[in-house]
């Protein structure tokens, strides 16, 4: 398991502790480029309208590859710690240069919906440690 599967997994159990000040943003995932098309047809099974590569299409990726880069950048910032903060980007630097020459849509599509799920977990993450490390009574036990 990966850091960001644990720590999602790790999250998900203590979201209800900071969720009234932690507003979720809105997802990528809803957006029209993930719409599968619907066919009357019960024999023909539905597929990803965008799994054809177009122009529109890639630069869409791109775009969106770049701003989900640029804000789990900025999200390492958030983090309480400089071990944490570059963790983050090491990790997130490493991450999109290992995927940076994938051809298939369906693979890219994945990614992205991936490193948008890291992107919540890391600013779940960087609130939550910064409440806990801020708190006086955590101090206590240090």
């Amino acid at each position: 398991r990966s850091y960001y599967t644990a720590a999602a997994s790790a999250a998900a159990g203590s979201k209800s502790d900071f969720s009234s000040s932690w507003r979720r943003r809105p997802s990528i995932t809803s957006t029209a480029a993930f719409s599968f098309s619907s066919s009357s047809d019960d024999d023909s099974p539905s597929t990803p309208t965008s799994s054809t590569s177009s122009p529109d299409n890639n630069n869409n990726h791109r775009q969106r590859a770049l701003s989900l880069y640029r804000q789990l950048l900025r999200g390492a910032e958030r983090m309480p710690t400089p071990n944490r903060q570059n963790y983050i980007k090491r990790k997130t630097r490493d991450e999109f240069r290992k995927h940076k020459s994938l051809t298939d849509q369906e693979e890219i599509e994945f990614q992205l919906r991936l490193a948008d799920t890291n992107l919540d977990t890391v600013l779940v993450q960087a609130e939550h440690l910064s409440r806990l490390f801020g708190d006086p009574e955590y101090q206590n036990y240090n």
